[in-house]
């Protein structure tokens, strides 16, 4: 897999992962008090982040970019 191709994805999983983080983070500080639309939304921009991680994965398959291993 090209370098080209690798950063973005690298870039795409780390903010992934620090949405996640940040849903947690609203989690354990609005002890139900408030109303928990920003954990929502954090998970919403991680769902949506992920289905542009797999669109991007999809298109660098069909385009001959990234292929199994062994090839």
């Amino acid at each position: 897999m090209a370098l080209w191709f690798k950063i973005p994805l690298l870039i795409l999983l780390g903010l992934i992962l620090l949405s996640l983080v940040e849903a947690m983070i609203f989690l354990s500080r609005d002890d139900g008090r408030r109303d928990r639309t920003r954990m929502v939304r954090a998970l919403t921009v991680r769902i949506a982040l992920s289905l542009v991680l797999f669109a991007i994965l999809m298109g660098g398959y069909f385009l001959g970019v990234v292929g199994p291993h062994g090839r």
